[in-house]
């Protein structure tokens, strides 16, 4: 491997970020977010925000110790090893079951849009075999790649202000009429549309200048924010706070509603650039856990670690036999995410803390 192959800049982290966290969120946010909030949907959006900025916290406080180590490395010189190859083991595991929920969803909107009458296998296969080779790559070239494709998926976004004449801004009154109560149910439906910021656990180390990881953390989150909220706001102007729960994929239904100069079915448009915005996160899922795997077992082997983790991936994304049932196991793998966003990087520093255990110590 090339010497500096795994270093990105803070620029490309905050591309990998985004790109890990605006995926297949984009097309289901907004009506499972209105269908408990309704009006104050967008309010539900803006709380979940909170998710990715509490969890990037928690993993600079923990990671600042050990700048020089992967997680499967300072897992284990705090925990054991043991106990903490087994931290990185379901961290494996669960990027790999989330890059295989997030393509089985990619899947399910391209059967209903443009491939009704291929076989789901096929497509699964096929998105998964671009990923296999992709995932084996360093993460430089990971990087450069998330930042292209994110100047690419702008124009899907851009979209959206075609919509902005059709919206009523009654649809947006009495703010706050849906209670609080319902505002954070639905804000605890955003959970795996916010998942992403917990691959800062592999990338913070290949961080160049690690002073800027904080900067580009926030700016991220912002990024993601800002889209959430002009998806969710668009799509409750243009549907109503009574209609916005209803529909499946509501960003998809909200195309419909217009046509825009030279193009006469936008929805078919917009497929074909959200391919760059669903292979990203996928991408970036598998090369986490083919990477995590390799430093679990001590390997230098991203090819062989890459084949061996295809048949499992393949396995979980064909698994879902609806779209619904791909939702219900998103919203659990959305809980499993939280636990590596949050609490496995507040456990691990309470621990190091407590018993004396400091990277930058050792390492000099």
């Amino acid at each position: 491997m090339r010497k500096n192959a795994n270093v990105i800049t803070s620029k490309q982290l905050i591309f990998i970020i985004v790109s890990s966290t605006v995926g297949v969120g984009i097309l289901t946010l907004a009506d499972s977010a209105g269908e408990v909030a309704q009006q104050d949907a967008w309010i539900s959006v803006a709380m979940g925000a909170l998710l990715p900025l509490v969890g990037l916290v928690a993993i600079v406080l923990n990671c600042s110790k050990f700048p020089g180590l992967t997680l499967a490395e300072y897992s284990e010189r705090i925990l054991g090893k043991w106990l903490g190859k087994l931290i990185s083991l379901v961290f494996v595991f669960y990027t790999i079951v989330t890059a295989a929920i997030i393509t089985s969803t990619f899947v399910h909107m391209l059967k209903i849009y443009l491939f009704p009458a291929t076989p789901r296998w096929a497509l699964v296969v096929l998105i998964l075999s671009v990923i296999t080779y992709w995932g084996s790559k360093d993460a430089r070239v990971l990087g450069r790649v998330n930042e292209l494709m994110f100047y690419e998926a702008i124009i899907v976004f851009l979209s959206l202000v075609l919509a902005f004449p059709n919206i009523d801004l009654t649809f947006y009154q009495p703010i706050g009429h849906a209670g609080i109560s319902n505002i954070l149910i639905a804000a605890s439906k955003t959970i795996f549309a916010y998942t992403g910021m917990e691959l800062l656990l592999v990338f913070y180390h290949m961080v160049q200048n690690k002073k800027e990881t904080v900067k580009a953390g926030l700016t991220a989150i912002t990024i993601v924010l800002f889209i959430y909220l002009g998806i969710t706001i668009t799509a409750l102007g243009v549907f109503g706070p009574f209609v916005i729960g209803k529909v499946r994929f509501s960003l998809m239904v909200l195309l419909k509603t217009y046509t825009a100069p030279l193009i006469e079915r936008t929805e078919f448009f917009f497929v074909i650039f959200y391919v760059f915005v669903a292979f990203r996160p996928i991408g970036n899922y598998y090369f986490a856990s083919r990477y995590t795997a390799e430093k679990m077992l001590g390997l230098n082997a991203p090819g062989l670690i890459t084949i061996v983790i295809f048949p499992i991936a393949l396995a979980v994304a064909s698994y879902p036999d609806s779209f619904e049932q791909t939702v219900a196991i998103s919203s659990q793998i959305g809980i499993v995410g939280l636990v590596f966003l949050i609490i496995v990087p507040l456990l691990l520093w309470f621990i190091s803390l407590i018993r004396g255990i400091d990277g930058e110590k050792d390492q000099t």
